[in-house]
């Protein structure tokens, strides 16, 4: 399956990679062109470049996702049936979202979220971008909106993490913990109340007076979510495991962005994930047919212009080693990919990325390789 088909039946798309090879512009693109096909299309993305937000006329910090214009999106022809939404994750916006989603009225919501210990728990987990792709990619899944998600994952080589990050949470204030504080922990035994009597002293001699009851308060409050936070952990991995997802390494002639790549697709393997291929970014696998330098010799009319031409062979020279390394690359990329996977470049766009027209000319690029 080439790009195109992978856009056009796929349900989620997943791009990981180091950072600086260009994932981010490569997820944007790869949306583009899907919702130009004819997709509802959602972009979650983690930090884009200045520019790229503002070739997607993305808002920080929004709480919803924002859409591209339907003129923005067909400016250069007749409009399509597609929709293009981008939404930048907000940590702290996505784990409000979830706890309203799973509370179970709007008052145990309201309990959880104006109480003050919600707040150290939100930065303590929203804080990690890991959680919040998770949970942003299941509520969005839920809802049914989009016939496409692409996902950028956080550039870091725990970019994976987010698929057990539901789970961390769930570790983090587990059964034991709600027994331990819970104000019905269905333990009577001495020494189980002695070990909450000691708990709570030292957590009001640490904290103040009282604050082992607010802690009770809360964790009663919280626990109720611990069922839907699992639930949706065991959701979300059989999502990412079924033939509506795949997952594409964006990587870079780079040395160090290789072995990150040979990294992420050992562990896609392990953990049974559908790899789907690599796009080699910022290279010049497909410079082919490079003029030679040495064409412009018949015009040579004097010794500064065969200086000149010289200087314009060596530089041909070094861009055609270049390109043919860069080939290369790309054709050890594809040696022993599993059954329907592919390594693709994209062509070295440079500034041409820094409007929309750009990033609509690198979907179509991708899409036709």
């Amino acid at each position: 399956m080439n790009l195109d088909g992978m856009l056009r039946d796929k349900r989620i798309l997943v791009l990981c990679g180091a950072g600086g090879v260009g994932k981010t512009t490569t997820a944007a693109a790869l949306g583009v062109a899907a919702a130009r096909a004819g997709r509802k299309v959602l972009v979650l993305t983690i930090d884009p470049a200045r520019r790229l937000a503002e070739a997607m006329g993305l808002k920080e910090n929004g709480a919803e996702p924002t859409s591209v214009p339907p003129e923005r999106l067909y400016a250069d022809g007749k409009r399509g049936e597609g929709r293009l939404d981008v939404w930048m994750l907000e940590p702290r916006i996505v784990f409000e979202r979830m706890v309203r989603r799973m509370s179970a009225t709007e008052s145990a919501a309201r309990t959880i979220l104006e109480h003050r210990l919600y707040r150290f728990l939100s930065e303590l987990v929203a804080g990690v971008q890991e959680y919040a792709a998770a949970e942003a990619l299941d509520s969005f899944l839920a809802e049914g909106h989009y016939d496409l998600i692409v996902l950028d994952t956080p550039p870091s080589r725990h970019a994976l993490d987010f698929l057990d990050a539901p789970g961390r949470l769930s570790r983090f204030l587990d059964e034991r913990i709600i027994s331990l504080f819970g104000p019905d922990s269905g333990r009577t035994g001495r020494l189980w109340q002695g070990a909450q009597a000691l708990v709570g002293k030292v957590l009001d001699g640490i904290f103040g007076g009282g604050f082992a009851q607010e802690m009770r308060t809360f964790v009663a409050a919280f626990g109720g979510l611990f069922a839907g936070i699992r639930l949706h952990a065991d959701r979300l991995r059989e999502h990412l495991s079924s033939k509506d997802a795949a997952f594409l390494l964006v990587t870079s002639p780079e040395a160090a962005a290789l072995r990150e790549a040979t990294f992420f697709q050992e562990a896609l393997q392990a953990k049974g994930l559908p790899f789907a291929g690599y796009v080699l970014n910022r290279s010049w696998a497909r410079e082919d047919g490079l003029a030679p330098a040495a064409a412009l010799k018949p015009h040579a009319n004097n010794a500064a212009d065969t200086d000149a031409v010289s200087a314009l062979e060596h530089l041909a020279d070094v861009e055609d080693a270049r390109a043919k390394a860069h080939q290369s690359l790309l054709a050890r990329l594809a040696e022993g990919l599993p059954r329907g996977a592919l390594a693709i470049a994209a062509p070295d766009a440079g500034a041409d990325l820094e409007d929309f027209r750009g990033l609509v000319n690198l979907g179509d690029a991708l899409t036709v390789a």
